[in-house]
C-alpha cells in the first residue's frame, strides 16, 4: 500500500507562558521534576537565564533576579523550548499533544510561537530530494511563496555532498516548508556511513507566530495530523507535470506529478508517530552494570585480571558499531 512507510511526528515546540511560578510550569504543564531540571551558565533570546531538562534537550528561559530564581511577573515571561530530539524523549512517556492541551488550559496568558511537523520517507518513494530539487530546478512546481533557497554542504576532500536542504518560502515567514537530505545528516554527524544506511528524506513544515497559535488549536480539538499537513502543502505548492499540449504556458492548468498526488492522498491517512529514540551512553552504561558487570567479573576473575581479553572484545565492538550506536557517541560529546 502505497505511504505506509511514510511517518509523521512533531519536531519542535516553542511556547511563551505569563503569570505561572516556575513551579508550576514544570510540574503542572510540563508534568516534569523540578529536580531533574539544572541551571545552565547562560541565557538566550534577551533571557538571562535557563533550565536544562537532565534526560533531553526541553529548556525553559527565564528572567532572572539576584535569587536565581523567574523575577515574579516579568513582563517577558517565560519561554519553553523542546528539540526535534526533545520532543521524541518527551514521547516516550508523555504526549505532545496531551501539552498542548495542557498549555491552553493550564495557562491562559500562553502562546505557541513554533510547532514543526515533519514526514519522514525512509524509502525516498514519494519524498525523494533528488526528484524535489529536480523539479525545483525546472520550475515544475506553483506556489503562493515567492522563493525557494537551498543550502548545500561539500567535503573539500572529495567535493561530495556532507548536506543538502532546500526551503520553500522564506525563514522569517510564519510559514515555510524544509526538506533535507536526512541520510547525509546523519553520516555527517556519525563519521562514517553504514553500507546498510537506507535513503532517508525529510519534510517539515514550520509554523510560527500566529500560524503556530492556530495550529495547537487546531491539534488541541483532535484534528488529525495528516490532515493538518496536507492542508498546508495542498494550499502552499503543487509539483506539476509538463502537460501533451506543449504550447500551453499557463502553468495552473498542468497536472499534478503523481506522486505528489500519491503524496497529499496518503497524509491523510498518516497518525502521529513517536518516533523511536535510541538509548543514550548513559543507559546503555547503566544496562551494561545491572546485566553484564556479573558476566565481567566472572572473567576477570577467572583469568586473574588480565585486561588483554577486554580490549580485544571492544575493538572488534567497534567494528561491530551501527548507526545508533554512533548517534549515541555523538549526543553524548554535544
Amino acid at each position: 500500500m502505497p505511504g505506509t512507510y511514510l511517518t509523521t511526528a512533531f519536531d519542535w515546540l516553542e511556547f511563551t507562558v505569563h503569570k505561572v511560578e516556575l513551579k508550576y510550569l514544570i510540574t503542572s504543564v510540563l508534568r516534569l521534576n523540578e529536580e531533574e531540571f539544572k541551571a545552565l551558565t547562560t541565557g538566550r533570546f534577551g533571557y538571562n537565564s535557563q533550565w536544562k531538562w537532565s534526560e533531553g534537550n526541553v529548556f525553559v528561559l527565564f528572567n532572572s533576579g539576584k535569587s536565581e530564581r523567574p523575577i515574579e511577573n516579568d513582563k517577558m515571561g517565560m519561554h519553553v523550548i523542546i528539540t526535534g530530539t526533545g520532543c521524541r524523549v518527551y514521547e516516550q512517556t508523555r504526549g505532545i499533544r496531551e501539552l498542548l492541551v495542557y498549555v491552553i488550559s493550564k495557562v491562559p496568558e500562553s502562546k505557541f510561537t513554533r510547532i514543526d511537523l515533519a514526514i519522514d520517507d525512509r524509502e525516498d518513494n514519494l519524498i525523494n530530494f533528488d526528484r524535489i530539487h529536480s523539479a525545483a530546478i525546472n520550475g515544475l512546481f506553483t506556489s503562493r511563496w515567492n522563493k525557494w533557497d537551498e543550502l548545500n554542504s561539500r567535503s573539500c576532500t572529495d567535493n561530495n555532498f556532507l548536506g543538502r536542504t532546500m526551503y520553500f518560502g522564506s525563514q522569517k515567514s510564519d510559514i515555510f516548508v524544509r526538506i533535507y537530505d536526512k541520510k547525509l545528516e546523519r553520516i555527517a554527524n556519525n563519521g562514517k556511513e553504514s553500507e546498510k544506511s537506507a535513503s532517508w528524506t525529510r519534510l517539515e513544515v514550520v509554523y510560527k507566530k500566529e500560524r503556530a497559535q492556530l495550529l495547537a488549536k487546531h491539534l488541541v480539538g483532535h484534528v488529525d495530523i495528516g490532515v493538518v499537513l496536507r492542508s498546508t502543502l495542498k494550499n502552499y505548492i503543487r509539483f506539476i507535470e509538463k502537460p501533451a499540449e506543449k504550447h500551453d504556458t499557463n502553468k495552473a492548468r498542468w497536472p499534478t506529478a503523481k506522486w505528489w498526488d500519491t503524496l497529499l492522498g496518503n497524509v491523510s491517512s498518516l497518525k502521529l508517530t513517536i518516533m523511536p529514540l535510541d538509548r543514550t551512553v548513559e543507559q546503555m552504561a547503566d544496562w551494561l552494570d545491572k546485566q553484564i558487570a556479573p558476566t565481567l567479573a566472572t572473567i576477570m576473575t577467572a583469568y586473574d585480571g588480565d585486561l588483554s581479553w577486554l580490549y580485544h572484545t571492544i575493538y572488534h565492538g567497534q567494528l561491530r558499531m551501527k548507526h545508533k550506536h554512533v548517534d549515541a557517541v555523538a549526543q553524548y560529546r554535544q
